[in-house]
Parts: structure tokens; C-alpha cells; sequence
């Protein structure tokens, strides 16, 4: 088990090493779990092999997919390992069988929030993009949707919070594609004018007709209408406000305040109160220029607690982002996702990623 502590700002982190590798390279990744609002974070890496005991610790995480009705089970797509699912917090790992290749990468899942046997993945299998589809938790899974060719990539999925058969999905070519039933039929909305890649989608959730778009080194769009019209937002604002816009990694809107969004950009933590009309920078501790940050998260229940993750550092906010601590993780490998217990919030996932 690797532990992290929580020490006075600047300071490292100590944590001890033991268990196996699952193959051939360093354990010090896969998911990493804190049940104290993040003050310490233990590694949750142990999978049965065939009756074995084995170590995840190796597996790169792309994105994690939580039970909204019970946080303990989540599922995490990796770059190479497919999809793995667990019941109990991560304590106990399962690889699940998707088909009879493991899928390649694992770019972004959704679990139903009306009906959480439902999971979404959008992944590549046999060098083609695809979404799938499981209706038993994860037991069995189907195609759902199938790029044309080999080379492009489905980055990106949303489900609505009212309606989950409403579902957003956006490609590395800048394809914004929709279904109203749950995957079964989809329909073209629209082509980025830059056809940069539509890296992440965010739906608010007290208008899900209001959805937001980050793009690849290109800014946002919105759409106010579900996707009948998109408009880039900072065009009606100064220069200077727009430049905030620029490069967004991550977007994501708050669960309790309407027309609250968050994005992590090439210029920082920065946040609309007004469905992304107008920014504003949180003054963070990192330098956003040389360190992204992969992942934004606001908690649940509590608008005011904020967590966002950049390299090897865990950073959060008990006051709106007045103030921040944070935890050093050593390790070789990048946090790419953190993601809150919807029902224990103090329950807080991180998955590593070697880039």
C-alpha cells in the first residue's frame, strides 16, 4: 500500500511501498483513494487474476466513471488495460471483458444516473473509435456507435442530469454528435470550425439545455438551446477577459449554483457565475503556464470546496478558492482525474496517468 500525508505547504510527502506489479514497470499509478477530504491519500490497486493476487498499480487511468447512487462502485478506463470496475471503493479490482480485444484506450465513461446498470464508454477497439454500451453494470457491453475509419477518436461524453437518453459525444476531428435514446440512433450537430478535438463536455445542471464545449487549444463553445446553435464564448468580451478561454483541458459545472462553471485553461483555474458570459481567475498556487491541470472537480454537496489536480499535486479549497492546501505525490506518473463519492464526499478517487 502507498500512503500520502498531508504536511505544511511546500513540504514532501512520505509514503511506503510494497506489492506486485501487474507487469513490467513501475506500480506507483492506477487509484489512489482519500477518506478524509483529501488530507491523506492511500493506493487502492489490488485485482484477483485467475486466483491471484495481483497489482494495478501499473495501469494508466483516462477516466473514471462513479455510481452516482453508490460512490463505492466505480468504474476507471485505462490507456491499455481496458476497463476495470470496483464494488467496494477500491479495494478489490475486476478487469471487465468488453470484447474479445481489450480496447486500446478508454477516453471518457458516464454511469446513468436514473439507472446506474447503464454504463457508457467511449474507447478504441481494433484501432477504431467506438461507444459502448453496458445495460447489467458492466457484465456485458455493446456497440453503440462506431466511427467510419481508423484515426479518429470519440474524446469526449456527457449525459444530460434530467434526461439520461439525451447524450452528447464530441471526436478528435471537432464532431459534436447527439442521441436522445440512450445510443440506440445518433445524429450529426456540428463541426468545430477549427475541427479542433472536443476534449470535454460538461452539461449544466439546472438547464441541460445549456452545454459547454472545451476544444483542443481553441477555446469553449456553448449551446443554449441543446444543440440546435453553438456560439465560442469570449467573442463579447475584452481581449484580455478571452484570453482566460484560451486551451481548455477541463470543464465542469456546479451541482448547486445555477450558471456556475469551472474551467482549467492554459491560464489557470478560472470560473463564470454567469453560464460562461464572463471569467474570472481563482488565484491558484501553481504556475498554469508551465503546469496544466488535468482535472476539476467541486464537491457535491458543498460549492465552496473546490479540488483540482496538476502533475504529481493534489490541490483543494475549503473556501471558494480563497485558500488552498495541498498534497505532493511522489510518483513518475501525472494525476489525471480526480472525482468526488457523490453520496460521502469526503471519499475523494485520483487516477495516475503516465504522460
Amino acid at each position: 500500500m502507498k500512503v500520502i500525508r498531508l504536511f505544511a505547504l511546500l513540504s514532501a510527502a512520505i509514503f511506503a511501498v510494497s506489492g506486485c506489479s501487474l507487469v513490467s514497470s513501475g506500480n506507483d499509478g492506477g487509484i489512489f483513494r482519500s477518506d478524509d477530504g483529501g488530507k491523506t491519500f492511500s493506493q487502492k490497486v489490488s485485482i484477483d487474476q485467475n486466483g491471484k493476487k495481483g497489482s494495478i498499480g501499473v495501469v494508466d487511468v483516462l477516466s473514471i466513471a462513479v455510481n452516482p447512487q453508490n460512490g463505492s462502485e466505480f468504474y476507471i478506463g485505462t490507456k491499455s488495460s481496458g476497463i476495470l470496475k470496483t464494488s467496494d471503493a477500491g479495494e478489490n479490482w475486476q478487469q471487465l471483458k468488453v470484447s474479445q480485444l481489450t480496447p486500446e484506450k478508454v477516453y471518457a465513461m458516464a454511469v446513468d444516473s436514473s439507472n446506474p446498470q447503464i454504463v457508457y464508454a467511449t474507447v478504441v477497439i481494433d484501432k477504431r473509435a467506438k461507444i459502448i454500451r453496458s445495460d447489467d453494470a458492466g457484465a456485458n457491453w455493446k456497440d453503440i456507435y462506431t466511427e467510419p475509419a481508423g484515426g479518429s477518436i470519440v474524446l469526449s461524453l456527457a449525459l444530460s442530469p434530467q434526461n439520461s437518453q439525451n447524450i452528447y459525444a464530441g471526436t478528435d476531428q471537432g464532431q459534436i454528435i447527439f442521441s436522445e435514446n440512450g445510443g440506440e440512433t445518433w445524429r450529426h450537430l456540428d463541426w468545430t470550425k477549427s475541427q479542433k478535438a472536443v476534449y470535454r463536455i460538461t452539461i449544466d445542471f439546472f438547464n441541460p439545455q445549456i452545454i459547454y464545449f472545451a476544444l483542443f487549444q481553441d477555446g469553449m463553445l456553448r449551446t443554449k438551446d441543446g444543440g440546435r446553435t453553438f456560439e465560442k464564448l469570449g467573442e463579447n468580451i475584452s481581449s484580455e477577459k478571452s484570453r482566460l478561454l484560451n486551451s481548455p483541458n477541463v470543464i465542469v459545472a456546479d451541482k448547486k449554483r445555477p450558471g456556475w462553471v469551472y474551467a482549467g485553461t492554459s491560464e489557470g483555474l478560472i470560473r463564470s457565475k454567469d453560464n460562461g458570459d464572463n471569467w474570472d481567475v481563482i488565484r491558484t498556487l501553481n504556475r498554469p503556464q508551465e503546469q496544466i491541470i488535468r482535472s476539476v472537480e467541486i464537491n457535491p454537496q458543498n460549492s465552496d470546496e473546490i479540488i483540482f489536480s496538476v502533475s504529481q499535486a493534489f490541490y483543494k479549497s475549503n473556501d471558494g478558492g480563497v485558500s488552498w492546501m495541498t498534497v505532493q505525490f511522489n510518483t513518475t506518473k501525472t494525476l489525471e482525474i480526480v472525482a468526488y463519492n457523490q453520496n460521502k464526499p469526503e471519499v475523494i478517487y485520483a487516477g495516475l496517468n503516465k504522460r
